[in-house]
């Protein structure tokens, strides 16, 4: 299975918040290879913006190298913006990911943002993190 992972599933694992534990253990999922990992372009940047707050130019540069070795990072370039502006999808932001992770072979998009889980015109099937962690047990 290929999923693409939401911005707020790698922050959660990456900065240990909330249930940061199921996170960490999705990616150890992709690390070990009995899942494919996505990232969006776009999603690094952002990752990179809030890490450098928290931990540091360093750590931050670290955690997003470590990310780019373990996941696919899916290219977000103007057709796919374009083509989330068109789309039925209510947020933007979730729509550009939505179709960066279709376009790069992702079926499911595992997230811990409610209005994107319970978004119906998402290209791919939204799961949250302990729900995919369920079906790769």
């Amino acid at each position: 299975m290929r999923a693409a992972f939401d911005t707020n599933v790698l922050l959660d694992a990456i900065a240990e918040r909330g249930n940061f534990a199921d996170a960490q253990a999705l990616i150890l999922a992709v690390a070990q290879e009995r899942l494919e990992g996505v990232i969006s372009a776009n999603s690094i940047t952002d990752i990179y913006y809030i890490l450098r707050k928290r931990i540091g130019d360093q750590k931050a540069r670290e955690a997003i190298w470590n990310l780019m070795t373990v996941f696919d990072v899916a290219d977000v370039d103007g057709e796919c913006c374009a083509t989330a502006l068109g789309s039925p999808m209510k947020d933007f932001e979730d729509a550009v990911l939505a179709v960066s992770a279709a376009r790069s072979g992702a079926e499911t998009l595992v997230t811990g943002d409610r209005e994107l889980l319970e978004e119906t015109n998402c290209p791919l099937r939204t799961v949250t993190v302990q729900e995919l962690l369920k079906e790769l047990a």
